[in-house]
């Protein structure tokens, strides 16, 4: 070999390194503060009535389990040499189905937040009626269910073993290892990925298909409220079914190529070639990880409603911890008298109705505030 080949691996071989290095604490910090604004505001009572919502909601918590019980975990296993798995069989089993359901739910969520939109859009109104809170909660929970019942096989061929000089966790048969190589993939990340290209079509054809028909509701004012709702509940949904197809690609292209090509037809790479599949499998493993992390920012980047919400929250909680302090007196935005024709005495209180409040109460337009001086009364709008 070589020593300008020698050197070649070697770059590529610490590339790979500095990846599992610095990649995972990044996807944690920025997921946990995504996530755990995501879970504040879409708890919010502006928005927790809205069935695509609901699902964004249990997406964020999903990720949040995802970022401490697979991407955490790991990489404490990796810095610190610290296996939790090896010293028990049992906690390896239950590890592995602990850590997969939340792995191949990460990208599930946007395909039932998109059959949502799918049935919010359609003409039918049969369809439209599944476009519910109620049903939403009920598909959650069900798909919880579905997705520990289609790995309880799992737990059952994975065991903590010796390899290579030590206890690991890893699957104990080899026509098992043949099955999970293609299920994995195939389950995780191919079958969503198509099932989302195939609904955010159906989404676009149906808005199209129905941009004039007239919603029965009841006031023109709610009516158009809960179109903008829409709109941008499927903008945000839109935006993320291309992040997350764009992210995930490359994961699935690795693994069916490991599968096809190294697994089933056994074919056999250089070092060099190793080297380079193991980098590529890595920076793929890790996009597809990004999943976890990207949905609060595409949220607040595409929807003015979610951004008002967040800056709601903010304020809120900046001023409730001025009160805890006891330092209330230096907020910058709470209420402060006004001075009135520069006359020291006369003073009003002038409370500004905001966007939100005249939104979700269209038929109260105006607020009427008093002026100390007793001059006159007047209506703020």
């Amino acid at each position: 070999m070589s020593s300008s080949l020698y050197d070649l691996i070697l770059s590529i071989y610490n590339a790979t390194i500095d990846m599992y290095k610095i990649i995972p604490p990044i996807h944690i910090a920025l997921g946990t503060f995504g996530n755990v604004f995501n879970m504040i505001i879409f708890t919010r009572p502006n928005l927790r009535n809205n069935p695509c919502s609901i699902y964004f909601l249990a997406s964020s918590i999903n990720n949040f389990f995802f970022i401490y019980l697979l991407t955490a975990l790991r990489y404490i296993s990796f810095m610190f040499d610290l296996n939790f798995t090896q010293s028990s069989n049992l906690l390896c089993k239950i590890s592995i189905l602990v850590q997969y359901v939340p792995f191949s739910l990460a990208i599930w969520f946007p395909v039932l937040a998109s059959i949502d939109r799918f049935l919010s859009s359609s003409r039918t109104v049969r369809l439209r009626q599944l476009s519910s809170v109620s049903v939403a909660r009920r598909v959650i929970i069900g798909i919880y269910i579905v997705f520990l019942l289609i790995h309880a096989h799992m737990p059952i061929f994975y065991e903590s073993a010796w390899d290579n000089g030590a206890f690991g966790c890893g699957i104990s048969s080899y026509q098992y290892f043949l099955f999970f190589t293609f299920f994995g993939p195939i389950v995780a990340c191919l079958l969503p990925i198509v099932l989302m290209c195939i609904f955010a079509i159906l989404i676009v054809h149906n808005v199209r298909s129905t941009r004039n028909r007239v919603f029965q509701q009841t006031g023109a004012a709610r009516n158009e409220r809960l179109r903008s709702e829409d709109r941008q509940m499927g903008t945000m949904l839109l935006f993320q079914i291309l992040v997350t197809i764009l992210l995930s690609l490359p994961y699935v292209s690795t693994s069916l190529y490991y599968a096809f090509d190294l697994v089933i037809l056994d074919n056999t790479l250089s070092l060099l070639g190793q080297i380079i599949f193991r980098c590529a499998q890595a920076l793929a493993m890790f996009l597809f990880y990004t999943n976890s992390i990207t949905g609060f920012y595409i949220y607040t980047l595409t929807s003015p409603k979610f951004r008002a919400e967040m800056q709601r929250c903010v304020r809120r909680g900046y001023h409730a911890m001025l009160t805890k302090l006891g330092l209330v007196e230096f907020d910058p935005l709470r209420p402060r008298p006004v001075p009135l024709n520069n006359n020291p005495l006369v003073v009003v209180n002038i409370t500004v109705k905001s966007r939100e409040e005249k939104e979700n109460n269209p038929t109260q337009q105006t607020r009427t505030v008093n002026i100390l001086s007793g001059i006159r009364k007047t209506t703020v709008y």
